[in-house]
């Protein structure tokens, strides 16, 4: 889905209200569907939500949420409630008889409380927040209690994603209509958290001067989920090599395999033999080839496979290769002839060797922030602006799609369109975790017609694992638990 700037979303929600839709009709859905969330996320957790809220049509968002939800609740309001206007003032006029209000005096925390940041949302565009909802923001950091905000946290710019003093930190920020930009640049990331989505109604109008950038869902998932016909087999479900690992990091190559092997019909890995090689899964179709002097694979590992490279669609690799294969290898990697994804190792030999880079737009890069670093200043990418901006230049620069990991992944394609992933957090900051990513990618790769599509739909299966894993995953399951992410997200 598009993100865009406050005055855009100002100028969606008056287009509706033009074409006909009331706007208390759209706080309505907002509220409604914050409540649908908050109960889905958050009945089995916490015992009471507690609203804080402003003057303005935020406040009329948490009158609405408050009053549908079944949770138990208490209104904690900053300004009189008798000053709200329009929608606001018509959400409690329809709800007040289910609300419960107190001041923001007599009001004390309890166990199992969730607080809810309703105080500003949109309505916040400088650098300081006004003395009233500053102290309730105090309030709500000392508490050391769980945030939700709503739309943006309290206290950050919308556009530049820069925090005033006091500002909200909130694991979830459930943004209504469209994500606004301020989510993802500069503080933005750090004090919104997680965020999920409530559509309003005017997620569809035309805009003219739309970013480049968009939010990938799980809505957007389920769209590109492949759906096989009942008459495939395996080598029409995509066939994959990996070239990976080496005798020091064998579990590399055991899990860019499981994540193949959850996602596509035939995997054959080439690696070196190692004593700690990890039990490989029986559907793997294993080569492995004596190492080179530093237990590396061997430079002519594909030249002597060549009937396994000749029968794949797509060859991954670089997971777990170390620091000593030789450049002969990557460039036969680089000569490949069908989708490519190069990983880990594979980025850092490149970045030693900028001479073998040919250019070729049927490619994946998947670096983490260091090995991004390492490529740019081989290749002379400017590292300066936001995290979008950055992936967009490398994927100019090197003419495929470049996948920069972290919070928000970002997937940037040559013509400058970034997604930034809404799936995932800190629970994938882990070892091995990007080797699962990588065969993940590399599997979809190869029985997805659009390259984009498959790293798209790759980097958010990866991110629901991690959520899937509730912050108590490692490497081995997330294979396993993006597979069912997958299932999850299918209909039937």
């Amino acid at each position: 889905m598009k993100i865009v700037s406050i005055d855009t979303m100002r100028r969606l929600e008056s287009e509706a209200v033009v074409s006909g839709i009331p706007e208390y009709r759209l706080m309505r859905r907002a509220g409604i569907g914050a409540a649908s969330l908050l109960e889905k996320y958050c009945i089995s957790k916490f015992r009471r939500v507690v609203f804080f809220c402003g003057g303005g049509n935020n406040a009329g968002d948490a009158l609405v949420c408050a009053g549908s939800l079944a949770l138990p609740h208490v209104i904690v309001p900053c300004r009189s409630l008798e000053s709200l206007k329009g929608a606001a003032a018509e959400a409690l006029k329809e709800f007040a008889p289910r609300l419960n209000i107190t001041s923001l005096d007599e009001f004390d925390f309890a166990p199992g409380d969730l607080i809810v940041d309703a105080l500003s949302g949109i309505g916040f565009t400088g650098t300081e927040v006004r003395s009233d909802i500053a102290g309730a923001l105090k309030k709500i950091a000392a508490s050391g209690k769980s945030v939700v905000a709503f739309d943006l946290p309290s206290g950050l710019n919308g556009d530049s994603g820069i925090a005033a003093g006091e500002c909200v930190q909130a694991e979830l920020t459930i943004t209504f209509g469209l994500p606004k930009q301020g989510l993802f640049l500069n503080d933005g990331p750090r004090l919104s958290g997680k965020i999920a989505q409530v559509p309003i109604g005017v997620e569809d109008l035309s805009f003219p001067g739309a970013l480049p950038y968009t939010f990938f869902t799980a809505a957007d998932a389920e769209k590109l989920l492949p759906r096989p016909e009942l008459t495939v087999h395996k080598n029409s479900r995509g066939r994959v090599v990996l070239l990976c690992g080496s005798i020091d990091y064998p579990g590399a190559a055991a899990l860019a395999s499981r994540g193949a092997l959850h996602f596509s019909g035939l995997v054959r890995l080439l690696s070196v033999r190692s004593p700690n090689m990890p039990p490989l899964p029986a559907a793997l179709i294993a080569r492995l080839l004596p190492p080179g002097p530093e237990g590396e694979l061997p430079a002519e590992a594909l030249k002597t496979n060549a009937d396994a490279t000749a029968a794949s669609d797509v060859l991954c690799a670089g997971c777990g290769w170390g620091n000593h294969v030789s450049p002969e290898l990557l460039e036969d990697v680089l000569q490949f002839p069908g989708k490519l994804i190069l990983d880990a190792d594979a980025l850092n030999l490149l970045a030693r060797t900028p001479e073998l880079w040919n250019h070729r737009s049927d490619a994946v890069l998947t670096p983490h922030p260091g090995e991004a670093l390492r490529l740019a200043q081989s290749f002379n990418v400017d590292t300066n602006g936001s995290r979008p901006e950055f992936a967009a230049r490398m994927a100019k620069r090197f003419n495929c799609i470049v996948v920069l990991k972290g919070f928000h992944t970002c997937v940037a394609l040559p013509d400058g369109s970034v997604s930034l992933n809404g799936s995932g957090g800190p629970e994938l900051a882990m070892a091995g975790s990007g080797d699962v990513l990588a065969g993940i990618i590399a599997g979809l790769a190869a029985k997805m017609a659009d390259l984009a599509d498959a790293v798209r739909l790759g980097v958010f299966l990866h991110g629901a694992a991690g959520d899937n894993g509730h912050g108590a995953v490692i490497a081995d399951e997330l294979p396993a638990l993006a597979a069912h992410a997958a299932a999850y997200q299918t209909w039937w």
